[in-house]
């Protein structure tokens, strides 16, 4: 459990708090108390915070006092009955343990009304391992990190698909495969898989009898690559789908000059570890655990 110093104190003050939901008059007065104080959480993979806060029916709340926002929570929009725990600001002169309670059980409330009936959270910072058992989250499972440097590839092998370059007009069947291939939290809504297009440095699609099966979304950062997202349709996975656009991917990267690769998997997610083994990538230790509660 954190230690809250002075707890007895600000649990007195906490017994006036108020609970709003987000509106977009209190956007600043968020953005304020996300920037001025430490104990801040942000998972929000292509979205700038300022951004993120516009979506529409994002379930979003705050926490008062005073007239003074101290607090903030806010989760995903739910799909398949589950969501992220996307957003927590907790003022630095506010006892922790009792605010974030007071907004997760009132974000509850919302997110039971939705159906849902499975948080994730990714543990990014140290200080949330503190007060996520007092929600009520318990360790599933990590996000790896794996890393691959130099020229090296394998034989190339006898790809099953036909490649090409994806048009902002594929958005809709990418993200029909996404959500086909990954099951509720990992797949990418269609505003998620939008915004990760206009940002991507490379996003290519494998077509089987003219029919998208699979898709990679990638990035540059520097002279270092990173393989974002590797989805393939469950009926052609092990075909050698996803070994074709990640070959096609690291030799274009290569052309580039870009030897250093990275990309992140499920700690479970044994198939594709394999495949990225095969390819000479290994990991480089940056795991980060993925908790996950019933609101």
């Amino acid at each position: 459990m954190p230690s809250d110093a002075g707890a007895n104190k600000y649990e007195a003050i906490l017994d006036t708090l108020t609970l709003t939901p987000f509106e977009r008059r209190y956007r600043q007065a968020t953005l304020d108390l996300l920037y001025h104080n430490t104990r801040v959480h942000t998972h929000l993979d292509w979205h700038e915070t300022s951004q993120w806060l516009d979506t529409p029916n994002t379930p979003i709340r705050l926490a008062w006092q005073n007239q003074r926002l101290i607090g903030v929570l806010a989760a995903s929009i739910p799909m398949e009955g589950t969501c992220w725990l996307r957003l927590i600001g907790l003022a630095d002169n506010v006892a922790g343990t009792p605010l974030i309670r007071a907004l997760w059980e009132n974000l509850g409330d919302v997110l039971r009304q939705m159906e849902v009936h499975t948080v994730a959270l990714l543990i990014i910072n140290d200080w949330l391992a503190d007060y996520a058992p007092a929600l009520g989250f318990a360790y599933d499972e990590d996000i790896i990190t794996l890393r691959r440097e130099g020229y090296d590839l394998p034989e190339r092998r006898k790809s099953p698909v036909t490649l090409r370059a994806a048009g902002y007009e594929d958005l809709a069947l990418l993200v029909t495969v996404d959500q086909t291939a990954f099951k509720a939290p990992w797949q990418l809504s269609d505003g998620d898989l939008r915004q990760a297009r206009r940002i991507a440095t490379s996003c290519t699609v494998a077509l089987k009898d003219q029919l998208i099966v699979g898709y990679q979304l990638s990035t540059l950062y520097r002279q270092s690559g990173h393989l974002a997202r590797l989805a393939v349709l469950p009926e052609m996975q092990g075909s050698g789908v996803g070994g074709a656009l990640l070959d096609d991917l690291i030799r274009r990267f290569l052309k580039r000059g870009v030897r250093s690769v990275t990309v992140n998997t499920q700690s479970t997610n044994m198939r594709s570890q394999r495949l990225y083994e095969r390819y000479g990538f290994e990991r480089n230790g940056y795991d980060l655990p993925v908790w996950v509660a019933t609101p």
